[in-house]
C-alpha cells in the first residue's frame, strides 16, 4: 500500500516507539509533538499493541481522530498505513491506551511513524 502524500526530500522522518506495562485498569497517556516547532507532522502510520479488553483513542490538536475503539488503528505486527491520506497535526498528538482487564497486566507499545514537513505545510 502506498503512503499518501509522499514525504518531500527535505522532510524529517519520525519513528519513536514507546512501551509501557499496564496493570489491570491502568491507562497510558502518551503525547507526541513536532520537534521543529514550526511545522506540520504527517502521520500515515500509527501502530499499537493489540490486546483484548483494551481501549485505544487518538487526539490531534485537540480533536478526536480515532476511538475510543476496542482495536488500535493498526497492530504493530501488521504495520500498514493507518490513515490515507496521512493525518496531520501541528501542535500535538495524544494517545490514550487503557487496559480494561480486571485481572491481567499487559505490555503496550505505541509507534507513530511519519515525518515533519520541512516547509511547514
Amino acid at each position: 500500500m502506498t503512503v499518501v502524500p509522499k514525504p518531500d526530500p527535505g522532510d524529517v522522518g519520525y519513528n519513536d516507539p514507546i512501551t509501557r506495562r499496564l496493570n489491570p485498569g491502568e491507562m497510558l497517556i502518551v503525547t507526541f509533538e513536532p520537534t521543529q516547532r514550526v511545522t506540520d507532522f504527517a502521520l500515515p502510520f500509527l501502530a499499537m499493541s493489540k490486546h483484548p479488553e483494551s481501549s485505544y483513542e487518538v487526539w490531534m490538536d485537540g480533536s478526536r481522530q480515532y476511538g475510543p475503539a476496542p482495536i488500535p488503528p493498526t497492530d504493530i505486527d501488521d504495520m500498514v498505513p493507518t490513515f490515507i491520506p496521512a493525518k496531520r497535526f501541528s501542535e500535538s498528538m495524544t494517545v490514550y491506551v487503557r487496559n480494561l482487564s480486571d485481572t491481567t497486566a499487559r505490555t503496550y507499545s505505541v509507534q507513530p511513524i511519519g515525518w515533519e514537513a520541512s516547509n511547514g505545510t
